[in-house]
């Protein structure tokens, strides 16, 4: 019996499916969770038969429902125009720049749909959808943390327009459901959930096509209601065969892991569901729970942990003959990079090490790489250009610096070439302080190394000429690791094309080849495209990439995700990120679909995927003799962390189980100090490097963001604002709150230019706004809704669908009471008027600090949105679309500021009052000086009170959650000079030079974030 724990349960299914098959193997289909899966299944199998024989055909669950469907699986560049082709005929102001986000979310919930609703349940979901009393709910089920939604939500209801839009979208998304699954079909393609429901609609033909006598599906818990059908319709012609690995536990009434074996029993599992066995509680095995400060210490205990595992001859040469040996799992695979830098050096004789025995089965996100932070700011460089007066092209000198920093560029320079060029450019655009460096240049530079010509190009806004300049940087890179593989990691025991950079650029070349074929059938059929559209594009699609790295499939040492390790057996396995909010992840399934209305019709929510996961997490138990389980603990001095439910269950559960089986140990890890050293990145490894990088960050302007991003957290600082490695965000289908404020800051700007008769782009002009042009804004309907709309492309919202529609209404009421709160302020005013002397305008002073003897140049900047004067008052104001405490606009003493980080929207507020008192006094700030007698001389012409500088600034918040409020100003108690006194500029100097003080004392610094 003992023997039967450390049997793998695919070779227990493969031993069953060869004694009771072996005169029909041919003719037999093995159904796996997924193709990992199916490669230990091969392999098993190979080891049960007695002599050499022909093995059954042997597929993931989406492999098996494409062979049944007889349709192909188109890839997602097919699938998304001809859905926008599609979509485009039902509404016609959508662009496919707008429609990509929108695509993608489509494709996921027709997807979702064919997986678990027939088409008939299919047609009264979408009649539910489109009956007002589905709206209701849906606002409903929004959240009680949707206040904005929730101030405005009865009154949007109430509105004819916005019901007639939202029951068109739905009708809309309705018949593109079915019209494109229809288009599909007759052209032989599909996507996953229409592969599945085509099998499911010809099963029984193709069964008996194809001759098969058996399908078996082995190791699965969560299948969708359309794989419950397929396996239930074969069970009834006795054509399936189910083999699940479940322990008795799990069929208790309440066990989360047993949510979905418990459904089978009642359908097509009613039989004894094989290899249902105590392994809880019989099979013995080790447990430990380890409390870890920080992420990098996880990845360095990891390391550690694989040492003490290998410490032997014995161990070693056990791990290299066991097929299932050890598993680590990334809950987080954010994680990776640091564990791959921390796997030790393990030497196993013949030329082999552990990273040769190591295989890798998750990818890494393509937005994730260097390589799409290298294309995002090339990007940018080509937006950015302009065009002179003597009608040449020059880039925008930042964009050419950011370029030229960049990772790659970075690692390139080690090579003499490369580190002469660099320096060439970077001190010629500070020696002849250019702000926009002639194209001319750029070529110049570009004809001493194809890298720079490849990225220093004038696409002429061609699409055509982006895809060619792609494809030569590809090329290009390409030649450059293959010639010194040793400049971006690559090992001297492997080639470019096994390299994980080999990969990248692989899968990028496939993107844009893939691009060039489809593209310009796309232009012909729908317009020429712009570079925004193929920007969007091109993005969007990488986006959804995950670059694979290259390893022996079957290895000793597996390092995957979660998802990965169904149906696999390890004798040991760590689990790293063992949190709450990583195992499970709590995320809820986002949707267009509304979530009562998925709950109403089967659909799966996150609730059932956090079922399927606690599965997937407990099965792991069943053959393991050694478990780890790390996790991140605030409680040791680290990063913020809480111990996963699922491991504070195993906790309790273990804790019942007789302690001659189970032995559970629960303690600290602490990284040890040189440990700590290696842990930083490598470009702050010393502090001398990180003091320099700090000083050209202050020199090269520093705002007020940056200032209390290093009072809250040093790590982030040094991480985004200094060595600029921060992450790509995730696109949302839904408007996060990030886009959500910039939209309505936009929307004021362009609001008030337009009351004024001015363009949306206008050159900053002084202009008077007095109550009636607020007033007629109002009055006029579609004003405001237009201004929505204009801001919303702008930011590239789609506001026509979900919750999104419910946030343009959102936006209209937050405008108008803002627009009412400006003319309560004109009323109470002397003037009766605003004065708008610049919006979104950039602001900035370099002035000298003393640390230690030394001069440190700080160049203070932020970009105000909106500067005014009232009543003679000049005050810098900022729009806010969140909420507000008001403790944190209030400070005892300054010195609150450097301590408390709640007092950032304080300090916010002293930095932009202190950067206008010093252009408004500074004479020879030009620029400020001008735009001061522009205003003044409207003012004058208007009958207004002159600029009163002796007030000094008026600085304020409006915070569009509490616009009722007004305009919000900060309050210090102590009387150390108020921020509208003169008198706190050299306070304010003083406080930013004990911040300079704190951030180059890098000794304590690195202490602190480590």
């Amino acid at each position: 019996m003992s023997q039967d724990y450390h049997l793998p349960f695919l070779k227990s299914v493969a031993q069953r499916i060869y004694n009771e098959h072996q005169q029909q193997l041919t003719k037999i289909i093995v159904v796996l969770p997924s193709r990992r899966a199916g490669m230990y299944f091969k392999q098993y199998f190979g080891e049960v038969i007695p002599t050499t024989t022909i093995a059954p055909a042997v597929l993931s669950m989406e492999g098996f429902a494409e062979r049944l469907s007889n349709l192909v699986k188109a890839d997602s560049v097919t699938l998304l125009f001809k859905l926008f082709s599609l979509y485009r005929k039902k509404d016609k102001t959508i662009t496919i720049e707008k429609f990509g986000a929108l695509g993608k979310s489509l494709l996921r919930e027709f997807n979702m749909i064919d997986n678990n609703l027939s088409e008939e349940q299919a047609e009264k979901m979408f009649e539910h959808l489109r009956e007002a009393k589905a709206i209701e709910h849906w606002a409903e089920s929004l959240g009680e943390e949707e206040e904005l939604i929730k101030q405005v939500r009865d009154e949007l209801f109430a509105k004819k327009e916005t019901m007639a839009d939202f029951l068109e979208f739905w009708e809309n998304l309705s018949s593109t459901y079915f019209e494109f699954k229809e288009e599909l079909k007759k052209e032989g393609f599909a996507y996953g959930g229409l592969a599945f429901r085509e099998a499911y609609n010809n099963l029984e033909t193709r069964i008996e096509y194809l001759g098969i006598k058996k399908v078996i599906f082995a190791g699965f818990s969560q299948m969708s209601g359309v794989e419950q059908a397929i396996v239930q319709k074969l069970t009834d012609i006795g054509k399936a065969q189910t083999f699940f690995d479940a322990d008795k536990q799990y069929f208790s009434k309440y066990h989360e892991a047993g949510h979905y074996l418990r459904r089978y029993t009642e359908g097509f599992a009613k039989q004894h569901i094989d290899f249902q066995k105590d392994w809880w509680s019989t099979h013995p095995k080790q447990v430990e729970i380890k409390a870890i400060s920080n992420v990098v210490g996880q990845a360095k205990y990891a390391g550690e942990w694989l040492k003490s595992l290998l410490d032997t001859p014995e161990k070693r040469a056990d791990f290299k003959k066991t097929l299932n040996h050890t598993a680590i799992l990334l809950p987080d695979e954010a994680l990776l990079p640091a564990l791959l830098r921390s796997l030790p050096d393990i030497d196993f004789g013949e030329e082999k090490t552990l990273a040769q025995m190591t295989n890798i089965t998750m990818g890494m996100p393509f937005f994730k790489t260097p390589l799409f932070d290298l294309l995002r700011t090339i990007f940018q460089l080509q937006e950015r250009m302009r065009l002179s007066a003597d009608s040449k092209k020059s880039a925008y000198f930042k964009d050419v610096q950011n370029i030229l920093r960049h990772p790659y560029f970075q690692y390139t320079s080690s090579l003499k070439e490369f580190e002469e060029i660099s320096t060439s450019i970077l001190d010629e655009i500070v020696k002849q302080k250019m702000v926009w460096v002639p194209l001319e240049m750029l070529n110049d530079w570009g004809d001493k190394h194809p890298i720079y010509k490849a990225v220093f190009q004038d696409w002429r806004n061609d699409y055509r000429n982006a895809l060619g300049s792609f494809i030569e940087l590809v090329k290009v890179l390409a030649d450059i690791l293959k010639a010194n593989p040793d400049t971006l990691g690559i090992s001297s025991s492997e080639t470019l094309e096994d390299s994980f950079e080999g990969e990248l650029l692989v899968q990028f070349y496939k993107v844009i080849r893939r691009l060039q074929d489809t593209l310009p059938q796309f232009a012909q059929d729908n317009g020429q495209l712009s570079i925004s559209v193929f920007k969007s594009l091109l993005l969007e699609l990488l986006r959804s990439s995950n670059v694979p790295f290259t390893g022996v499939p079957i290895a000793p040492l597996q390092i995957m995700g979660m998802l990965e390790s169904r149906a696999l057996d390890f004798k040991n396995i760590l689990i790293l990120s063992c949190n709450e909010g990583n195992l499970p992840i709590k995320k809820a399934v986002e949707a267009i679909i509304p979530f009562d209305t998925r709950v109403q019709y089967g659909m799966p929510t996150y609730m059932d995927n956090e079922a399927a996961f606690a599965y997937t997490f407990y099965r792991l138990f069943h053959r393991a003799d050694n478990l780890v389980f790390a996790y991140l603990d605030s409680n040791v001095g680290g990063d913020i962390g809480e111990m996963s439910r699922l491991v504070l269950q195993v906790k309790e559960e273990l804790a019942e189980v007789p302690s001659n089986q189970i032995t559970l140990k629960s303690d600290v890890w602490l990284l040890s100090k040189a440990d700590k050293a290696m842990a930083l990145p490598v470009a702050i490894e010393k502090e001398e490097v990180l003091q320099i990088r700090i000083k050209e960050r202050l020199a090269s302007g520093v705002s007020p963001s940056a200032l209390n991003s290093f009072i809250r957290n040093p790590l982030t600082f040094i991480d985004e604002k200094v060595l600029k490695l921060k992450e790509e965000e995730e696109v949302e289908e839904d408007l996060d709150n990030r886009t959500f404020g910039n939209l309505i800051h936009l929307a004021c700007e362009w609001g008030l230019r337009r009351m004024a008769g001015l363009k949306d782009a206008a050159v900053d002009t002084p202009f008077v706004l007095r109550k009636e042009h607020f007033e007629n804004a109002i009055a006029d309907k579609t004003f405001i809704l237009k201004l929505i709309q204009d801001t919303a492309k702008e930011e590239g919202a789609d506001l026509s669908r979900g919750q999104n529609l419910l946030l343009k209404a959102v936006a209209q009421n937050l405008l108008e009471r803002f627009f009412k709160k400006q003319i309560e302020e004109i009323e109470q005013s002397n003037d009766k008027a605003i004065t708008i002397v610049g919006l979104e305008k950039f602001v900035d002073h370099t002035f000298e600090v003393e640390v230690e003897g030394e001069k440190i140049v700080v160049k203070l900047s932020g970009m105000a949105d909106r500067i005014d004067v009232i009543d003679g008052q000049l005050r810098v104001v900022d729009y806010k679309s969140g909420g507000f405490n008001p403790v944190d606009l209030g400070v005892k003493n300054w010195t609150e500021l450097l301590e408390d980080e709640h007092k950032g929207k304080f300090l916010q507020l002293v930095v932009y009052s202190y950067l206008l008192t010093k252009a408004g006094l500074d004479k020879m700030n030009g620029r400020f000086q001008s735009k001061l007698r522009k205003a003044s001389n409207v003012m004058q012409n208007e009958g207004l009170t002159d600029i009163d500088l002796s007030k000094g600034v008026a600085s304020g918040f409006y915070f569009f959650r509490k616009i009722n409020e007004g305009l919000k100003t900060c309050k210090v108690d102590q009387p150390i000079g108020d921020i509208q006194d003169l008198d706190f500029l050299d306070k304010t100097e003083k406080l930013i030079e004990e911040i300079v003080k704190m951030m180059l004392d890098t000794e304590k610094l690195l202490e602190d974030v480590i």
